[in-house]
């Protein structure tokens, strides 16, 4: 159940295009395809630990953020294991093909983080307290 949950708000934030009456095509608010301002700040690299964590998944071929998200046991070792929000997305960003968008991965961290025993991790407590 979950992971169909996990899968459609995904799908819901990453489906939001719009076309206009000339025919284009608006991206999102948060969208990788948006302004830089839009789809939030440049992310650096990972910390030593969080880089450590996210090694396991390199080997793997992971397209997507969703198809990182459908990965339920290999996540909590790099919730538990990265500094903070951005720290992750960094992470996550060296084992994902796509571009990581900020929002979207608050958004999967945040269902992630309703596991209490990975509530009081630095990530999630960083995510309760925005």
């Amino acid at each position: 159940m979950k992971r169909f949950v996990i899968g459609l708000a995904l799908v819901g934030l990453l489906a939001g295009c719009t076309t206009s009456e000339t025919g284009e095509t608006t991206p999102p608010l948060g969208s990788a395809i948006g302004s830089a301002e839009a789809s939030g700040p440049v992310i650096g690299n990972a910390s030593p630990a969080c880089e450590e964590a996210f090694a396991p998944l390199a080997e793997m071929e992971v397209a997507s953020l969703s198809a990182l998200g459908d990965l339920q046991a290999e996540l909590p070792p790099t919730i538990e294991s990265c500094e903070s929000v951005a720290d992750w997305i960094a992470g996550a960003q060296q084992v994902v093909d796509d571009e990581i968008n900020p929002s979207t991965a608050e958004l999967l961290l945040g269902i992630q983080c309703n596991d209490p025993g990975l509530s009081n991790t630095a990530v999630c407590e960083e995510l309760a307290a925005s």
